[in-house]
Formats: structure tokens, sequence, C-alpha cells
């Protein structure tokens, strides 16, 4: 019998910056358009960092794009919650040690 091991579990340099804004944010009591603003301007620095240009022609509809998967991604985490302070302070610490290691690693 042969054990082939799993494949490495890639996960979406979008989420990853998503879940470090969400769980180590600095200010919970800012409003969801401003946190969503955040998290696509870093993930466009991140894009321009890899060499991967954006069209200025296509660039709005991009941001719209990003901005209804990230306000996603929003939605469905902290479901529950009123609010992201309430949200991060459900988040175990495990999770956020996690979330920032994940995003040194897509940083470094």
């Amino acid at each position: 019998m042969t054990i082939v091991p799993k494949p490495a579990k890639r996960v979406d340099p979008l989420y990853i910056i998503f879940e470090q804004h969400l769980y180590n944010f600095q200010d919970a009591e800012i409003d969801r358009k401003t946190f969503i603003g955040a998290v696509i301007q870093e993930y466009l620095s991140y894009l321009r960092k890899m060499n991967i240009s954006v069209p200025k022609s296509l660039e709005a509809s991009i941001i719209d794009e990003l901005a209804g998967q990230v306000n996603a991604m929003f939605v469905k985490k902290i479901y529950g919650c009123f609010s992201l302070s309430e949200y991060q302070k459900t988040v175990p610490s495990k999770l956020k040690k996690q979330a920032k290691a994940r995003y040194h690693k897509l940083a470094g």
C-alpha cells in the first residue's frame, strides 16, 4: 500500500490579507466600507509587489469585484456579531496567530 501525501493547501492571498485585517485590525470601530477599502488597497499593493499590473482601464471594475468578494467574506466571518469589534473579541488567539503567520509568510 502506497501512501500519497496530500498536496499543500494554497490559500488565496486576498483571503490571507483579509484575515490579517479581520483579526488584527487596529481600529475595530471603522465602518465596513473603510475596512473593505483597506483590504483591497493592501491586496493591490501585494499584486504590484509580485509584478502583476492592473490596467488602468480595468482598475475600477476589478476594485468593484474585489469589494464584492471581501464583503462576502466579511459577512460570512462575522455572522452573528453586530460589529467587527464584537467579532474580534470572540476569535481565539490561536486563529489570530495562524493568520498572522500566514500573512508574514505572504509579505516576506
